[in-house]
């Protein structure tokens, strides 16, 4: 573990990084979610666009990327500004399983806005940890 935490480095956000940030936070909640799948994709995709938009511009995002290449993005947080709430966590498949998201994570989150299986598992763990979909603002 220690080893593969030597390839990669958690970084701020980037404007760069926001077309893959906003793809993979649709798609992710879209498919991830039972609920927001019943929603007609066009619907959905053109609206909640608009709440990833605003998390953009709001929220803290940290992403972990490769040591080598800050490029290359492995995965990423977005957070509230007082890294209490964590609006959203992402890792690409392959690199899951190697503590990453535990490295863009807050040690003690009070809250999850989208309650994804991560955020079932945060409210697990933490039994502080509430579901509330209102702090984003």
């Amino acid at each position: 573990m220690s080893d593969f935490k030597g390839l990669y480095d958690i970084r701020d956000f980037k404007i760069e990084d926001k077309n893959l940030i906003l793809a993979t936070f649709l798609r992710g909640l879209y498919y991830g979610d039972s609920w927001f799948s019943l929603i007609p994709k066009p619907v959905f995709m053109a609206n909640y666009k608009q709440m990833g938009e605003l998390l953009v511009t709001k929220a803290v995002i940290k992403v972990a990327c490769l040591k080598d290449d800050p490029n290359v993005i492995l995965g990423y947080s977005i957070l509230s500004q007082d890294y209490q709430t964590i609006h959203w966590c992402f890792v690409k498949a392959k690199w899951r399983g190697k503590g990453i998201a535990r490295s863009l994570l807050p040690q003690h989150p009070s809250a999850v806005s989208h309650l994804t299986e991560l955020g079932k598992t945060l409210m697990t763990r933490f039994p502080n940890v509430i579901f509330n979909p209102f702090l984003i603002n």
